[in-house]
């Protein structure tokens, strides 16, 4: 799942040197919380060479009112995105969600508790999530696909060992492509498996926590347990 993500400063995405076009200002945030259905900078298909503010949270176009819409549609997973009713449609309207990074639970093994996880570039700068999206009466609102977890990610995300689709390069690229057809878009939506391409750490915890106010710098830094994963995916503390 990916319900959580950060985009911290705008001259990150002012570093794409692509012009912004939104009728409200894009306000950064170290904490996007995805249940409060906040504006997120993309790159779509509609026009790959400018950035748009969408809205998190995918409304099709026959819902009548929003409020009536009880799905969690936050997410959509790459292995119902061509049958679900909520997102059969909208295959072909892709977006790249842009963030600096995102956030995953972890249970420790025995207990109840949820450690927060954060997953960024190891190089730095955005990741571009791929989604798609749908135009719902005057507003543009979009789903962050998902696919299984890789080794890596399975052992931070353990219960779910889901993760977001990370596109990069040509994949990027293609994902924009008004060609690209269904069975090339399933050759796409495959786990994020470069593990020395993410720099994972834990974070404060309460992130997914909603009644708690987690949009600040040290949501960013680390946990002062300093924990790691291993080689093989097991999780470490020194």
């Amino acid at each position: 799942m990916c319900y959580h993500i950060s985009l911290e400063n705008k001259k990150q995405v002012e570093a794409m040197q692509k012009p912004i076009r939104s009728h409200i200002p894009f306000v950064p945030k170290y904490h996007f919380n995805g249940f409060d259905k906040p504006m997120i900078p993309v790159l779509s298909i509609l026009d790959p060479g400018t950035i748009e503010l969408f809205r998190w949270r995918l409304v099709p176009e026959w819902v009548k009112k929003e409020s009536e819409w009880k799905a969690n549609t936050l997410n959509a997973r790459n292995d119902e995105l061509f049958e679900k009713s909520a997102y059969r449609d909208y295959w072909q309207n892709r977006c790249l969600v842009l963030c600096t990074g995102f956030f995953e639970p972890h249970t420790p093994g025995g207990t109840t508790q949820t450690h927060s996880w954060y997953i960024k570039p190891a190089h730095g700068g955005l990741f571009t999530l791929g989604g798609i999206f749908t135009r719902w009466k005057d507003l543009f609102t979009f789903s962050i696909i998902t696919t299984d977890a890789g080794p890596h990610m399975a052992a931070i995300h353990n219960e779910g060992e889901r993760m977001p689709l990370i596109l990069e390069g040509e994949a990027a690229e293609a994902w924009l492509s008004p060609t690209l057809t269904q069975s090339r878009m399933k050759e796409l939506m495959v786990p994020y498996t470069d593990e020395s391409r993410l720099t994972t750490y834990r974070v404060m915890d309460g992130v997914f926590n909603a009644r708690l106010d987690t949009n600040c710098a040290e949501v960013l830094k680390e946990h002062p347990t300093g924990s790691r994963l291993n080689e093989g995916g097991t999780l470490s503390l020194f």
